[in-house]
């Protein structure tokens, strides 16, 4: 009678050992679900409270000056914050970002008070004391106080090359010096006496970025538009979303965008 006692605790005590190991491999497993999907969806949508920039991908970009109504119904940076002094009545903008498989093509719509040519001998390091566009962009979204593969940082400038005739003006692209005709292409498609429009491309090689662009992915970006009164230095920038001077140099001020098919 005893030994069938004991045989019948032990069935129930393993019986129950049984069920509680099965219930807590079952919340651990739920557990690592849950945080699985919370890391995924960290990754692939952070929560920001701004309008992510948009890179909008493509099978084909067209060239530069060639776009017709490729832009039409696409959403634009809007690059409007002035963090020292000035205000929209002195120079804003809007930016267009898309990419196929090879090449990033960018437009640029500028409004400015009183857009500057630069002389055609300009040193590039001094490209920002004056009217001018600068890009920086990255394909990796940690924080970075440093360039890292796949960041690049642009200015862009136009220059008139015969004093004489309006229509030399060109658009000078540097990435830390100025850029050879094939390693971009540009177009200045107005210049106005209070605004002017840039389209230019480049192959993703040339960038660094390594890898083409995905549905989904993360980016990093800023932009600045610099801003001078006629025949002085630069007395105003505009940033896309940055309080700071340190976009040139430091990308933790960047800000995020995501690459979006093309509709």
């Amino acid at each position: 009678m005893y030994y069938r006692f004991m045989s019948s605790c032990m069935v129930q005590l393993l019986s129950r050992v049984k069920h509680f190991v099965l219930r807590s491999t079952l919340l651990l497993m739920c557990g690592m679900s849950v945080l699985a999907i919370c890391s995924c969806a960290s990754q692939s949508a952070p929560q920001v409270n701004y309008e992510m920039a948009k890179v909008y991908l493509t099978d084909k970009v067209p060239d530069p000056g060639q776009s017709g109504d490729f832009w039409e119904g696409l959403s634009s940076v809007s690059v409007n914050r002035h963090p020292w002094i000035g205000g929209p009545a002195d120079a804003n903008g809007k930016i267009y970002m898309a990419a196929d498989q090879r090449t990033f093509l960018m437009r640029m719509e500028i409004k400015d008070s009183a857009p500057q040519l630069r002389a055609v001998d300009m040193d590039p390091s001094m490209a920002w004391n004056g009217t001018s566009l600068q890009i920086f962009f990255g394909t990796k979204t940690n924080r970075r106080t440093e360039y890292e593969d796949g960041d690049f940082g642009l200015s862009v400038w136009v220059v008139q090359e015969n004093p004489a005739d309006p229509n030399s003006k060109k658009v000078v692209v540097a990435k830390g010096r100025p850029l050879n005709d094939r390693q971009y292409k540009a177009a200045l498609v107005e210049w106005n006496r209070d605004s002017y429009i840039i389209e230019m491309s480049f192959s993703l090689d040339f960038l660094g970025i390594t890898k083409p662009f995905k549905v989904g992915q993360q980016v990093r970006c800023e932009f600045r538009i610099n801003h001078a009164k006629q025949g002085e230095d630069r007395s105003v920038i505009v940033n896309w979303r940055t309080s700071t001077d340190d976009a040139w140099r430091n990308p933790t001020t960047w800000s995020f965008g995501i690459v979006e098919k093309k509709p």
